[in-house]
């Protein structure tokens, strides 16, 4: 599965039967912000994923379609990517710039630096590049959309899962400062609509209802410290 900062590949087994327990048959399983996708890879039936990120969209659009990204990915490909997404200028497309971002990036911290390799060999590049391929094949049928979480169009009585920027966490240098007032107004807003909603967090105001918890080690070099993941619903 794709490495994303702050992914839940390491919980989707625990949180993916509470989300889906009550689905019923041609409910929507939506994720206004799908991120790397890890989780709602291992969800059937009707799914639509969304994300602000126009590059990390544009990559998944284009797997799904079966577009050959670069299979090499060396640091000189690296800082000309790196070079087009924060001028603007350049040839790549969307769907290059966000595959060699995700792909080659230390950490998945989107062009924050290159990922390259370690001193014993290890090839962290090829690593990633391999992770996401398996996954591919489970992304087909989604409907992937790049819009903010408050303009997308959910189908009624959808499953909605938000996996939103925690506090207190790296942000991509892009992307806006995140309103979590806003968001806690939109959650009651959806839930009016006949969502149902689930949110991932470290904590959320009392309105909004704990369902999960789990102690995660959260490896930072050569600190592991350990916070616990929660879901919520509303």
């Amino acid at each position: 599965m794709m490495k994303y900062m702050g992914s839940k590949r390491r919980i989707c087994k625990d949180i993916l039967p509470i989300m889906l327990k009550n689905r019923h048959s041609g409910q929507y399983f939506v994720e206004p912000f799908c991120g790397g996708c890890n989780v709602i890879a291992h969800v059937d039936g009707n799914r639509l994923a969304a994300d602000i990120n126009p590059y990390l969209i544009a990559m998944f659009q284009s797997l799904v379609k079966g577009e050959r990204p670069p299979s090499i990915i060396n640091k000189q490909i690296y800082e000309k990517a790196r070079n087009q997404y924060r001028c603007g200028v350049g040839i790549l497309s969307d769907f290059e710039i966000g595959w060699i971002g995700f792909m080659a990036s230390f950490r998945a911290k989107f062009f924050g630096r290159y990922a390259g390799s370690s001193n014993d060999g290890r090839d962290y590049v090829q690593e990633a590049i391999d992770n996401i391929k398996p996954q591919i094949k489970l992304l087909k049928g989604i409907r992937f959309e790049c819009c903010d979480y408050r303009q997308l169009l959910i189908p009624r009585h959808s499953i909605v899962y938000c996996d939103i920027p925690y506090k207190g966490t790296t942000r991509f240098g892009n992307t806006p400062t995140f309103s979590y007032n806003a968001f806690y107004k939109w959650c009651f807003l959806m839930k009016n609509e006949g969502h149902t909603l689930f949110i991932s967090e470290y904590a959320m105001p009392n309105d909004f209802q704990l369902v999960w918890e789990k102690p995660i080690v959260k490896n930072l070099g050569n600190q592991k410290p350990t916070r616990a993941e929660r879901l919520y619903t509303l």
